[in-house]
């Protein structure tokens, strides 16, 4: 690389993240090794800083450190002073790391990171002939009382389709089991929507580990995968009797797809999607012999990129670089961006599928391009709306959100519904995510029909700044978590979190967010017009999402709070106190309530179930 990066920092960012949320200063997931033996720096560097730097030292969330980036820059004082004490975005490890710990880590990163000799994984390229004979629906979606896709339909509405759960018999819910998934990615270890199929639950970690449960008891029936933490919030996907997650490959990078029997836990295939840059943070969803998943992550030239894979052969049938422009926008060794984090919209008639995008980087900007001036232009498609054609991957229509952002204002949230303008009906998506706006765009062409802003707005209209500016919504801010839509209604779970950018040449990842200033708020606005029919605060900071059960609609607080509120009023009719906090999303399957509770100590799913509710609801 010929532009020499400024390096902010080494280990994880001590923040609370966008869809994990977890502070990495915390104790979870930081481990030493002086109580276990000889000093293995290798092992310390995996389990504290692999997440955001990559195992590599690549680069990921954080910054790029191996292969001897810092080793020019920094003399061992320097380093040795930045790890022990913290600048800016970095976390002091002082207290969590002993003094040799610290040395030996500090050595690895400026001899050995990055220089070692790296195998790799099986890959498939586009347009390879390995296609399998599976099509349409799988049939574990054709089963009342489950809970098989990410966002509990192809639509994302997270709407149960024959509730059992209503305001009449929730206070009936008791605790059935809790199950422990041990170990943890760097914000919490369950970061997304568990899937529940038949007679077992599946469930994905941050470790990119899978685990089978017995639906009934809460038994572990097998755990596979790896032990290398990722960013989240990935998970588990199904389909046609196959499990698809993600594993590291064999650098240590999260970007591979995985297929694994669901009855047995035996792979299948894998392949690494990663050619692009990035890693995997999407959860996996199936239809019609594809499984989809995408890459994301900043720095490094990272262009992230959907991904149509073969359901049976693991061969890539089409690809859709995010970014438009291969050369990124004139800059390939600094610029990056378009992270697609949450499962698309999937219209089975139109044969579309619709993916929300993240934000280009850097942002604000970088020493020597203030506000963005690396990256000229709208920076398409980052902050966007694509709609895919599901047999080739073509761009059916692009709708952006933000042009040029620099406020890293992801549009990552997508679910499709139909409504009524002027007496017709009309099929519409609902677009959502960091920026704060909720806007309905025509399913066909794209075209913006409403768009309202939610929570909190200041500074985030601004196209360029000259000094310290606090803007809402930060990076944690806006509509973080999925929404639902149920008999013309969207919820939307809204966080009021701001971010203090320093100057126009700062480069943030995100990571100065201020998490505790406000009360999040759940909305509830009209899907035909976009306006606001009611909007409730919730207690502190809140990465639950929204799903819809009867007469009720579910979230959480990342302080532990389980919350069943009335569709009508937003008002709070049933609440629960998780032993630790939430930064996932439920799944209701009949009459049984899943939630997982990443910040637990240990990370735990619990389930609770109305009572003599057989399997299956």
């Amino acid at each position: 690389m010929g532009r020499t990066r400024r390096w902010i920092g080494f280990g994880m960012v001590a923040v609370a993240v966008a869809i994990g949320a977890a502070a990495c200063s915390s104790e979870q997931g930081r481990k030493g090794s002086s109580s276990q033996g000889p000093l293995d720096a290798a092992e310390i560097f995996a389990s504290n800083c692999a997440t955001c730097h990559a195992a590599d030292g690549s680069g990921g969330q954080g910054p790029a450190i191996g292969d001897g980036k810092v080793e020019a820059k920094y003399t061992v004082a320097e380093m040795t002073d930045l790890v022990t004490n913290g600048k800016n975005a970095m976390p002091a490890w002082k207290g969590n790391l002993s003094t040799d710990e610290i040395d030996a880590v500090v050595a690895y990163v400026r001899d050995d990171l990055g220089r070692e000799d790296g195998g790799t994984t099986t890959t498939a390229a586009e347009g390879d002939a390995q296609r399998g004979s599976l099509s349409g629906v799988p049939p574990e979606l054709e089963e009342t009382g489950d809970w098989a896709i990410a966002n509990g339909d192809y639509a994302s509405t997270r709407t149960v389709a024959d509730p059992v759960i209503t305001s009449d018999n929730v206070e009936d819910l008791e605790l059935a089991w809790t199950y422990t998934a041990t170990g943890g990615g760097t914000f919490g270890n369950l970061t997304t929507t568990p899937i529940v199929s038949g007679d077992h639950v599946y469930l994905g970690a941050l470790t990119t580990e899978v685990h089978s449960i017995d639906r009934k008891t809460g038994k572990s029936e097998f755990v596979v995968g790896d032990e290398v933490g990722i960013f989240g919030p990935t998970g588990v996907g199904i389909g046609w009797g196959q499990l698809y997650g993600t594993k590291a490959n064999a650098d240590g990078k999260g970007s591979v797809v995985v297929a694994y029997d669901a009855a047995t836990g035996k792979e299948a295939w894998s392949t690494d999607i990663g050619e692009n840059g990035g890693i995997i943070n999407m959860q996996p969803s199936a239809y019609d012999g594809l499984v989809f998943a995408s890459t994301s992550g900043y720095g490094n030239g990272t262009i992230a990129t959907i991904d149509a894979l073969d359901a049976e052969t693991g061969a890539v049938v089409w690809d859709f670089p995010v970014i438009e422009d291969p050369d990124l926008w004139g800059d390939p060794e600094l610029n990056s961006g378009g992270g697609v984090w949450y499962p698309p919209a999937i219209d089975t008639e139109r044969r579309i599928a619709y993916f929300g995008t993240g934000n280009p980087y850097p942002f604000p900007g970088a020493e020597g391009f203030p506000n963005g001036s690396s990256r000229p232009g709208d920076n398409r498609w980052t902050d966007s709306t694509v709609a895919l054609d599901i047999d080739t991957g073509k761009l059916a229509w692009g709708h952006q959100a933000i042009p040029h952002d620099i406020f890293d204002r992801d549009n990552m949230l997508a679910a499709r519904t139909t409504i009524e303008v002027d007496g017709e009906e009309r099929d519409v998506v609902i677009s959502s995510g960091k920026l704060g706006v909720v806007a309905a765009l025509d399913a066909a062409t794209g075209e913006e029909i409403w768009k309202t802003p939610v929570g909190t707005h200041q500074n985030d209209e601004l196209t360029e700044i000259d000094g310290p500016t606090l803007v809402y919504p930060g990076s944690l801010g806006g509509v973080q978590s999925p929404l639902a839509i149920a008999d013309g209604t969207i919820y939307a779970c809204v966080m009021n979190a701001p971010t203090e950018y320093a100057g126009p040449e700062e480069t943030s990842y995100g990571f100065t967010v201020q998490l505790g200033k406000a009360d999040s708020q759940m909305v509830a606005i009209d899907a035909a017009t976009g306006e606001i029919e009611w909007e409730v605060d919730l207690p502190g900071d809140s990465f639950g999402g929204a799903t819809v059960s009867g007469d009720l609609v579910f979230t959480s607080s990342f302080g532990g709070e389980i919350l069943a509120l009335d569709r009508s009023s937003g008002e709070t009719v049933w609440s629960y106190d998780a032993p630790g906090g939430i930064n996932g999303w439920p799944a209701i399957a009949g009459g049984e309530l899943y939630v997982p509770v990443g910040m637990a100590d240990p990370p735990q799913l619990l389930k609770f179930e109305l009572p003599s509710q057989p399997v299956g609801g």
